[in-house]
């Protein structure tokens, strides 16, 4: 016979569990807006029945003995944890580089009045002015401040580029630091995971807790998370275990430090990291950093093939040596080049003019001649000041500066020209008046130049050769493709993201309008269990008044 309070007990689990389904749903409620909270479903399950003999058959029969609660668990979709992550790894490294390009496409300030192209154009103007009056001082000066606001462009965006690549290493060194921060956080979770699931419970919380924090540790570096049968994660960066499960993986050579750092050892296969990461923030960052280096090394190109590199031009008036026929210069005539101090009596077309007694009085390369030389300052050392003196270079390394050569960092104008404008070289001849240098340094604009970088031989140039301003129109055409380019990819990931970043939140995000609706389901539940409650109570009531 069935026992007397089976349905009171029966009834009682039906209040626990619908009031265990408020309670998760209040959770839900509660933490509607909390970020990486997954909403919570209780599962039921009908306890086990008990078997009732049938009174006119032998076969038993069976009856309920209510409800239970199997789990409370997590609604939350594995595969696309994974597909989110994956994508939001290559939105951190575009991102990095978008940020990095914006700023590089703002220190060059290209087109604009006050950039390169636009100093430099000036440059050549004054250099034209000057071939028309060369005794004018005014213009000499003219040349001079426009050579120096030249040099004061490259150094202050030399300058403005290398504080960027500062201010990258140090966000590098700080991402790899949160980086590492996260994993520690993450063993210290999984420690408090795994023991709560040893006691054959579900930490919901603390497991959104973990997950949340591996979805901000994906925009970061290429994560890879692999689940074991026991539950229990383990993590890899660059394809490298990073963390097993509470285990933090150290250096190999320095147990106090992290596995993942930021390194100067260049000859570290994964410089200037230790760990090969080919993605996320980590890597977009170190990908700017080279981007904003190429974009420095372009710029000491251009400053190095400005001043000294070969150059190719037209001589504009009858370039004449005074007592030698040997150049001051390296020079390139006619195919053949000849070094500084060698004799060019042998050149084609040379007028050598001697005295009685054979010693050469001048040595005249006839105007029109086509010659190479290094640079303005070559085409300058080649000319005569205002007091018929040998030209000097105008640009030099400044003082106190470093490196043998020279570079947008270093570049400056000739101290001896600056305090006087008279030892500007602008003609050909040491005659008074003769401007045909000038003319010539003016046509360098439209002349073929090598552009290279003596400090960095390998590095890639957007032009190997072309017309100065054709390189900057390259440098500054390749920054606005690598510009467009990163901002369409970050456009197509932040799409992305979203996208499957919504189809979790159809699955895992908490609807208010969907909770509301459980809630009055699991009160009306609860209302029916206490009304069994109170139907069962009376009854024994009165069962007991009716035996007094």
């Amino acid at each position: 016979m069935l026992g007397t309070f089976l349905g009171l007990e029966t009834a009682k689990r039906g209040l626990q569990t619908q009031q265990a389904a408020i309670e998760t749903t209040a959770h839900n409620i509660s933490n509607a807006d909390t970020p990486g909270f997954t909403r919570q479903r209780i599962d039921l399950d009908a306890t086990p029945a008990l078997e009732v003999p049938g009174l006119t058959s032998p076969i038993a029969g069976q009856i309920g003995t209510g409800v239970q609660i199997t789990k409370i668990e997590r609604l939350r979709d594995d595969y696309l944890d994974t597909q989110y992550r994956q994508q939001n790894q290559y939105l951190g490294s575009w991102q990095a580089q978008q940020d990095a390009l914006q700023k590089v496409s703002a220190i060059l300030n290209e087109p604009s009045d006050t950039g390169l192209s636009a100093v430099m154009q000036n440059f050549w103007n004054a250099w034209d002015k000057l071939s028309a009056n060369p005794n004018d001082l005014s213009a000499r000066n003219v040349v001079v401040q426009s050579a120096v606001t030249v040099a004061q462009t490259l150094n202050q965006t030399a300058n403005q580029l290398s504080d960027l690549q500062s201010d990258l290493q140090t966000n590098l060194s700080a991402t790899v630091n949160q980086v590492n921060s996260y994993l520690t956080q993450i063993a210290r979770l999984n420690q408090q995971i795994d023991a709560i699931q040893g006691d054959g419970k579900t930490p919901n919380d603390l497991l959104d807790q973990r997950d949340y924090l591996l979805d901000q540790l994906s925009n970061l570096t290429d994560l890879t998370v692999q689940t074991g049968s026991d539950g229990r994660i383990k993590l890899s960066i660059g394809g490298q275990v990073v963390l097993d499960d509470q285990t933090v993986t150290p250096d190999p050579t320095d147990s106090t430090k992290p596995l993942l750092q930021v390194t100067a050892d260049t000859a570290n296969p994964n410089y200037p990291l230790t760990i090969g990461v080919v993605s996320g923030k980590v890597q977009g960052l170190v990908q700017a950093t080279k981007t904003v280096q190429a974009y420095q090394d372009n710029l000491d190109a251009f400053a190095h093939s400005l001043a000294e590199n070969d150059v190719t031009v037209t001589l504009d008036g009858n370039w004449t040596l005074y007592g030698t026929s040997k150049t001051p210069v390296d020079i390139t005539i006619g195919g053949t080049t000849y070094k500084a101090g060698d004799d060019l009596s042998s050149v084609p077309g040379i007028q050598i003019q001697r005295d009685a007694s054979g010693k050469v009085v001048t040595a005249t390369v006839p105007q029109g001649t086509q010659v190479t030389v290094k640079g303005v300052n070559g085409l300058l050392q080649m000319g005569y000041d205002r007091a018929g003196q040998p030209g000097q270079p105008l640009f030099t390394i400044a003082t106190g500066a470093s490196g043998s050569n020279i570079t947008a960092a270093n570049i400056a104008v000739n101290p001896a020209i600056t305090n006087n404008v008279t030892k500007l070289a602008a003609g050909f001849t040491n005659t008074s008046g003769d401007g045909t240098l000038a003319m010539t340094v003016s046509s360098v604009k439209l002349a073929q130049v090598k552009f290279s970088d003596p400090s960095a031989p390998s590095a890639t140039m957007p032009l190997t050769q072309g017309t100065l301003d054709g390189f900057l129109q390259a440098v500054v055409g390749q920054l606005g493709i690598q510009g467009q380019q990163a901002n369409e990819q970050v456009s197509n990931q932040q799409a992305l993201v979203h996208q499957i970043d919504q189809q979790r939140q159809s699955v895992g995000g908490v609807s208010i309008n969907e909770e509301m609706s459980n809630l009055i389901q699991y009160q009306q539940a609860f209302n029916a269990s206490a009304k069994v409650v109170q139907a069962v109570n009376d009854m024994l009531t009165t069962l007991i008044n009716s035996v007094r």
